[in-house]
């Protein structure tokens, strides 16, 4: 695709409107950090910006932009983990006070939304719980809708494999609701 500087950024922009939001939400379901999750929907937009419009349809570049972004949360969320394990027990224990004092804003605002004893917050919580493999597979096809086959291409799992883990997942989210009504 050869455009001059002004069309290349209208088209920059016109993706970025289209996918920031998708592929930023994705980030944060993996890493449960804002700031990484912005700078991995950076990293991933300037990853498809430098090498062009070559897929043959839109769901075509959203799954390779999907991908991509979970690669790469997926390596930052293991970079964390080992520097996590190389701090002390005192930094760690400033940086999660540090974290929970954050979300404590944001959790008030969310403590609103009630449906049958459960907050929007409870929920964030119980799928922010579940093992990464069940997380990302989770977010994928509720928040974001695709399928299982489509998951499947994303994220290099079967498709049984697939459909196991959402119901795996949907099943621990199910029984920590119950668990939660009965407090």
């Amino acid at each position: 695709m050869s455009f001059d500087k002004k069309e290349s950024r209208l088209w920059e922009m016109k993706i970025y409107e289209e996918c920031h939001l998708r592929l930023y939400h994705i980030s944060y379901g993996i890493l449960k950090n804002r700031l990484q999750a912005e700078e991995i929907m950076h990293d991933t937009l300037i990853r498809y910006f430098d090498i062009g419009n070559h897929f043959p349809s839109k769901k075509d570049r959203d799954k390779w932009l999907t991908r991509v972004c979970i690669n790469f949360s997926i390596d930052q969320l293991r970079k964390n983990i080992t520097e996590y394990k190389n701090l002390n027990k005192e930094e760690l224990l400033a940086e999660f006070t540090k974290d929970l004092s954050s979300q404590s804003i944001q959790e008030s605002e969310n403590e609103i939304i009630n449906f049958n004893g459960v907050t929007a917050n409870d929920l964030k919580k119980i799928i922010r719980s579940l093992p990464l493999g069940y997380r990302v597979i989770i977010t994928l096809v509720l928040f974001e809708g695709y399928d299982y086959q489509e998951i499947s291409q994303i994220t290099g799992l079967k498709e049984s494999t697939v459909r196991s883990q959402y119901a795996r997942a949907k099943a621990k989210v199910i029984e920590s609701l119950k668990q939660k009504r009965k407090i």
